[in-house]
């Protein structure tokens, strides 16, 4: 485990190597060391066929890239930086979604390119593996859940996507919406109903499969009976 003193001269060290033009290319370098200790902890992730397993051992990880990713976000040069593009992926994987996001900002931010092994721009990989997970329950405490929503309807906001993986994100919202709403909804809560109804509606919109057909039917038996029982 790194001293205090190690971490701040990584966030400094990092701060400052990404502003050289030269920086990727400098082995001996910050980045070149993060380079290096990622793919071996990619590889001793690749040995682990349990996904459960893997999740552990990335929480296990990340802790010592911290430094360097807050030396990165600090001097905030825009370079190419496949350290941090992976970092962004393996916070999101392990369900630290708020750090994953800081990044994941960072990235499209600076148009970053995604590593070629992930076959999916920012904007996709958000909309599967936070939206996605999200709309399955993966963040059961809903405030937390909305505000991890939010903040990527506003990171994919103008990016191009495919319909099918938006779809997700609307699917999301409007599950927890209805959550909220309640199956006897009555005064703000049947705006609330109405308002899931909406976001399952246009996930629907966008890809007929999202899987939301049965709950809109709910959703609008409820809002009716709140209207009959007015």
């Amino acid at each position: 485990m790194a001293s205090p003193a190690q971490l701040h001269r990584m966030r400094v060290l990092a701060a400052r190597a990404r502003a050289s033009t030269d920086a990727p290319a400098t082995i001996g370098g910050v980045y070149g060391q993060m380079m290096a200790k990622l793919t071996q902890d990619a590889r001793r992730l690749h040995d682990i066929q349990s996904v459960e397993r893997k999740i552990a051992v990335k929480r296990e990880l990340l802790p010592d890239y911290q430094a360097y990713i807050d030396g990165v976000l600090t001097g905030d040069t825009g370079e190419q930086d496949e350290v941090m593009a992976t970092l962004m992926l393996w916070h999101i994987d392990a369900g630290l979604y708020e750090r994953g996001l800081d990044i994941a900002a960072y990235v499209l931010r600076h148009d970053l390119a995604l590593p070629e092994r992930l076959k999916r721009n920012t904007a996709t990989l958000l909309l599967d593996e936070v939206a996605g997970p999200l709309a399955n329950g993966a963040v059961v405490d809903w405030t937390r859940a909305m505000s991890i929503l939010q903040r990527v309807a506003m990171l994919v906001d103008g990016q191009d996507a495919p319909d099918q993986a938006r779809a997700k994100l609307h699917l999301a919202i409007g599950k927890i919406l209805a959550a909220q709403a309640g199956e006897n909804p009555t005064g703000q809560q049947v705006d609330m109903a109405r308002a899931a109804l909406a976001q399952l509606s246009r996930a629907v919109a966008l890809h007929s499969g999202v899987g939301a057909k049965k709950l809109i039917e709910q959703l609008e038996r409820r809002i009716k009976n709140a209207g009959d029982a007015g």
